[in-house]
């Protein structure tokens, strides 16, 4: 039967870039790690660089990834540093700019397409000995054993852990299985997600217009600087209307939407919905489980903090392992993952609270709280130092 010391169930951005992180470790070395995923992953090779699935890396993450030789050049090539961000109240004369001049940084981050950041860190993963790849493969049962750790069934194939990781996604089976409370919260609106060619260049800069029903953000791509991905975020009804529409019709209301920003727009490519929701677990961890991710936290993507929070998640989860081990102390010891719920739940909850706030706070159409929306963005716009703070907490420095 084969045994794991770690089995990520997961192999997204965030368990990869855990399993990899951790497999790097010096005090980690000997550990045998399993990566398991329903999916075969893509190649870098094979992956597009006008990618609807469009993923806003902080330029902290960018640099933890590159630190475990999971920023190559090929994927690079296929990332689109921002090097600004505009922000609108479409109802009102609201407007914030950042920039990375004002922090002193070269860019603000980077939009890549998913797949290609999950494909580099599949190649760097390979190169790794300590790590197996079991897909495709999916959990259909778990079972603690009675000397600790799990047994896990792969459809017909069981295996055993020592300490299971939950990279497994909003819906995580992991979670679920054993019952850990979470909060939810159901924006009932759907994001629709595209690629863009537009009349006008992106400049390197991404932007966002909120309005009641929900905001629309263009990121920009690479390539000649005339593609964008979207995620236009929308009350469940009106996304359905939108989502309906033939690709003419839907660049016209896109092109209302953004204000014409970059001129007439086109899609390139198919359009789709996915619903949105957030939630976050009572705990991420139980003994010898530990949740990450998706899997233990999900916001509104307005922000684009999704997957910066979870290779945050990741980032901290294999550093308190890695010290652990150096102590003297076994995977299955809860005060690793103690120190990991301590040091993260408090930001992703934090950010969960601000991306409810700014729903609620934006979907008001009163014209009195319009008014007061567009002077605190221009008070905002004009306060430099608090601009700096926000900029470097979003991992931009």
């Amino acid at each position: 039967m084969p045994a794991f010391d770690v089995l990520v169930v997961g192999a997204g951005p965030v368990g990869a870039a855990f399993a990899l992180a951790l497999a790097q470790a010096p005090a980690a070395a000997g550990l045998r790690i399993g990566l398991v995923e329903t999916a075969e992953p893509p190649t870098l090779a094979d992956t597009r660089v006008l990618e609807p699935r469009a993923l806003a890396v902080s330029s902290r993450n960018r640099r933890f990834l590159a630190g475990l030789g999971a920023w190559p050049e090929a994927l690079a090539r296929r990332a689109c540093p921002y090097h600004s961000m505009e922000v609108w109240d479409r109802r009102s004369s609201g407007h914030v700019r950042f920039d990375c001049a004002e922090i002193h940084q070269p860019r603000l981050g980077d939009i890549v397409g998913q797949p290609a950041l999950v494909a580099a860190l599949i190649e760097a993963l390979r190169a790794q000995p300590a790590v197996e790849l079991l897909c495709p493969a999916a959990v259909t049962a778990i079972a603690r054993l009675p000397g600790g750790g799990f047994g896990v069934e792969l459809g017909g194939r069981r295996i055993e852990t020592r300490l299971l990781i939950a990279a497994d996604g909003p819906d995580s089976r992991v979670r679920t299985h054993f019952e850990i409370p979470t909060d939810r919260w159901d924006p009932d609106q759907q994001a629709l997600v595209a690629v863009l060619e537009t009349e006008l260049g992106h400049g390197h800069c991404a932007r966002q217009w909120f309005a009641p029903s929900g905001p629309l953000a263009f990121l920009p791509l690479a390539g000649d600087g005339h593609q964008v991905a979207i995620v236009w975020s929308q009350d469940r009804e009106r996304a359905d209307r939108l989502g309906a529409l033939a690709s003419d019709a839907l660049a016209r209301e896109l092109e209302i939407a953004s204000e014409g920003a970059l001129g007439g727009v086109s899609l390139a490519g198919e359009h789709r919905l996915i619903p949105l929701r957030q939630h976050h677990a009572g705990c991420y961890w139980l003994r010898g489980l530990a949740l990450l991710g998706d899997a233990a936290h999900v916001v509104h993507p307005l922000a684009g903090q999704g997957v910066n929070l979870g290779l945050a998640d990741a980032e901290v989860l294999a550093g308190e392992l890695a010290s652990a081990l150096a102590a003297g102390l076994d995977l299955d010891d809860p005060e690793p993952l103690k120190r990991y719920q301590r040091r993260r739940r408090p930001e992703n909850l934090a950010m969960l609270a601000a991306m409810r706030g700014f729903k609620t706070l934006f979907a008001e159409t009163r014209l009195p709280v319009a008014l007061l929306r567009a002077a605190g963005m221009a008070a905002f716009d004009r306060a430099e130092p608090l601009k700096r703070w926000v900029m470097r907490m979003a991992g931009a420095a």
